[in-house]
Order: C-alpha cells, then sequence, then structure tokens
C-alpha cells in the first residue's frame, strides 16, 4: 500500500485547486467575452480552421465589392444607352421629315441639318461619358482613352478598341463590366470598301507610282449588292496580269484558294484578252466592280493585287452628320432631288441598324444584371453559412459555459470546505 504523508496530501490538494480555479477563471473570461476560442493555444485545430475560413470569407466580401461595381457600371450603361437611343428616335424622325421635300423649302432642310447637327454633339457626349472613377465607360479595354473624336470633316473617329473588363464575381465566375464603342455603336453598314494588298502595291508606294488596278469603284449601292451576291463565298480576289507575248496582256480572276472565279453564265474568268495594256488601259467590271487594268511590273509577283471587299462600319454620329450634309445643299434639279432621296433612306436604314444594336446590347445588359443579382444571393448565403461555421468554432455556448462554471465553483467550494477538515486529521493531533 503506498503511504501518502501529510505534505504531499497539503500539495495535491492545492494543486487541484488551483487547477479548478484555472478553468473557473476561464469559464468566467469565456462568458464575459463571449468567446471559447481567444489564442490558437486554446483550441489549435480549430484555431487553423478559423484562419482558412476567414480567408474564404475575405475574398467572397471582395466579391461583393466587385458585384457592387459592376452593378453601378452596367446601370450606367443602361441608362446612357436608353438617353442615345431617344436620340436616336429623333434623328429617325427628321429623316421622315426631310424626306417630305414637297413642303419643304432649303430653308426648312437647312434647320433640320442644324437639328442634327447639335443632336449629333449631344450623342458624342454620351459617348464620351466618363465613370466615377475617371475612365471612360465606351472606351473599351482603353479606359484614359476619349473613345469619340470629332474629325476636321465633322465626322467622328473611334479611337478605343474592342475589349472588355471582366470582373470576378465568384469563384470561378466573370461578369464584362462594360461593352466598347466599336460593338455598341460601330454597327451601321457602309459603303463597301476596296482595299488592294501585295508585292505590286508595296512597289508602287515605294515608288511613289499608281499600280497597274486603278479607279477601282463601285457607282451605285444596288451595284454593290450584286458584287456581294456574285462574290459570295469567294473570299479575297487576286487579279494577276500575265504577258504571254510581248505587248499581248491577258488577265484571270482568282478567288482566295487561287482557283478562276466564275463569271456570271459559269465561264472561268481565266486568261481573258486585254489587248497592249502598255499604250491602252483596259476598262474592266466585274460582278459591278469597275477599274481600270494597266501595265504591271516586271518584279516577282508584281503581276497580281488582292482585293478584300467588304462593308465600311460606320456610327450613328456619322449617319446623322452625313444626312445634314445633304440637307444643307440647295435642292434645284433632278440630280439633287435623288441625292436627297438617297441619302434619307440611307439615315433611314442607318438608324434602324443603330437601333437593332442598342437593344441587342440592353438585352445582354440586362441578362448580365439579372445575373448579378442572382451571384450576389449566393454569396450572401455562402457567407452566412460561412459566418456561422466560424461562430460554431469561436463563439461560446453561453449555457453550456453557465453550466461549466457552476460546476467549477461548486467543486472549488467542495474543495476548499473539504480542505480544512482532512488539513486536521493528524495522528498527533490524535494522541494529544
Amino acid at each position: 500500500m503506498m503511504r501518502i504523508s501529510t505534505q504531499q496530501q497539503y500539495l495535491q490538494t492545492i494543486d487541484q485547486m488551483q487547477r479548478t480555479q484555472a478553468t473557473l477563471a476561464d469559464k468566467q473570461n469565456e462568458i464575459n467575452t463571449g468567446k471559447r476560442l481567444i489564442t490558437p493555444s486554446d483550441d489549435p485545430v480549430a484555431a487553423a480552421q478559423v484562419v482558412k475560413l476567414e480567408r474564404e470569407l475575405a475574398q467572397y466580401e471582395k466579391f461583393d465589392d466587385n458585384i457592387n461595381v459592376t452593378k453601378r457600371r452596367l446601370q450606367l450603361e443602361d441608362s446612357l444607352l436608353d438617353d442615345i437611343n431617344i436620340a436616336m428616335d429623333r434623328i429617325n424622325e427628321l429623316a421622315l421629315k426631310a424626306g417630305n421635300e414637297a413642303t419643304l423649302t432649303d430653308q426648312d432642310r437647312k434647320g433640320i441639318a442644324n437639328e442634327l447637327y447639335e443632336l449629333t454633339d449631344y450623342v458624342a457626349g454620351l459617348m464620351n461619358t466618363q465613370d466615377s472613377e475617371g475612365e471612360y465607360i465606351f472606351a473599351g479595354s482603353k479606359g484614359s482613352t476619349k473613345p469619340y473624336e470629332e474629325l476636321a470633316n465633322n465626322r467622328f473617329a473611334y479611337r478605343g478598341d474592342d475589349g472588355q473588363r471582366s470582373i470576378q464575381v465568384g469563384g470561378d465566375l466573370y461578369i464584362a463590366s462594360n461593352d466598347s464603342g466599336q460593338y455598341l455603336f460601330e454597327a451601321v453598314e457602309g459603303p463597301l470598301e476596296i482595299n488592294m494588298t501585295g508585292v505590286a502595291i508595296a512597289e508602287a508606294n515605294a515608288t511613289n507610282t499608281q499600280p497597274f488596278i486603278r479607279e477601282a469603284s463601285f457607282s451605285s449601292a444596288a451595284l454593290e449588292e450584286q458584287f456581294l451576291q456574285a462574290a459570295e463565298g469567294v473570299g479575297d480576289i487576286t487579279i494577276r496580269v500575265d504577258e504571254p507575248q510581248p505587248n499581248v496582256f491577258e488577265y484571270s480572276v482568282l478567288d482566295a484558294a487561287g482557283n478562276p472565279v466564275a463569271d456570271t453564265d459559269g465561264t472561268p474568268l481565266q486568261n481573258i484578252p486585254a489587248g497592249d495594256l502598255s499604250t491602252t488601259p483596259l476598262a474592266v467590271n466585274m460582278f459591278g466592280l469597275t477599274f481600270e487594268l494597266h501595265e504591271p511590273s516586271n518584279g516577282v509577283n508584281g503581276n497580281e493585287i488582292t482585293l478584300n471587299i467588304e462593308r465600311e462600319r460606320q456610327n450613328i454620329l456619322d449617319v446623322a452628320v452625313d444626312l445634314a450634309k445633304v440637307l444643307e445643299q440647295p435642292v434645284d434639279g433632278p440630280e439633287s432631288k435623288a441625292e436627297l432621296s438617297e441619302a434619307v433612306a440611307t439615315a433611314l436604314n442607318g438608324v434602324q441598324q443603330a437601333q437593332d444594336r442598342n437593344n441587342e446590347a440592353r438585352t445582354t445588359l440586362g441578362s448580365r444584371l439579372s445575373t448579378l443579382e442572382k451571384i450576389a444571393e449566393s454569396n450572401i448565403d455562402f457567407e452566412l453559412f460561412t459566418k456561422t461555421a466560424i461562430s460554431r468554432l469561436v463563439d461560446t455556448d453561453m449555457a453550456e459555459a453557465i453550466t461549466e462554471f457552476r460546476f467549477a465553483e461548486a467543486t472549488l467550494q467542495a474543495s476548499q470546505a473539504t480542505f480544512g477538515r482532512v488539513a486536521s486529521l493528524s495522528l498527533f493531533n490524535y494522541i494529544n
């Protein structure tokens, strides 16, 4: 049997009471602060989990900030597009009014032109709007660049790009916070543009001379449509001029794959006689595109020129300016009347295309704003779940803590009450 000395009994009892007092102090501190996890040493495993959860919570708080910023930008964009659409309605009304040439005088048309210029300045101001951070809304990814610059001819050039800024609003979710002016406003189809490339063009530019294809143009919108239908699926067209015999030339029309293009009757346009181009240029009409063929240079591939023909993209500002310039001119004959009618028809068509793009963009904006609302709701649910998990790890269960405090208090009181009686139980006291 193990012997227990009086001193050992004292020390054990005092140690037990000190531990109980420490427990009592801890529970009292837990009740006072409402926290059961104050330092990592209180529960190292729980502390590590709290650090992880707090990191995730901070991330979702950043997502909330991004959502609010994105919503503000998209709502501003939607408001601006609505104002621009109202202005385009007025441009459409003025174009219809200008088309009523029977009741308008030249002075009336100048008045319409003046209002069109004013509307143009107003819409240009909307297109050049800056957000609260000083960045241009419609400049694409070039936020510090003013998107629309007025040129000397009163037309407007787009200086931004076609970029979008995507902002992270969730773990793997990104939402575009803007739309570029190139997408929103450069949506009106203008006349066909003819761009010529190839060695012959480079040589002509280097020597400050004209290439062997000159005066390429379409004389009317109807011929442009005729060309587009005939050249559908062909791609870029290459004109090659050969000289099989001295001063005897012939030309071929090749598609993007290098194969001869067929004429409207199915005949391949290959090795077509062109006469002596060194003395007499040949006038060519190819599906409505007219140009002159001259003698090519003698350089390698200097006898080929590639034509890239596609629609010019215009904005509603240029549409309004072009109509205003025609309205400023007096109508005094069949030609001017025909020009006015064509200008009005072109303007009405341009406004319709611009408004179609406007409506398309606003529909997309609505979808993005709706998506942001749903993501925000999901983020709130996640934040609530995370905060609840942190609370379970950190916060005190008051009922449990009070119960444990009272138990420790009762234990300490019992220890103190019995210690005095045990301390008096000594053999020497018994002998006395």
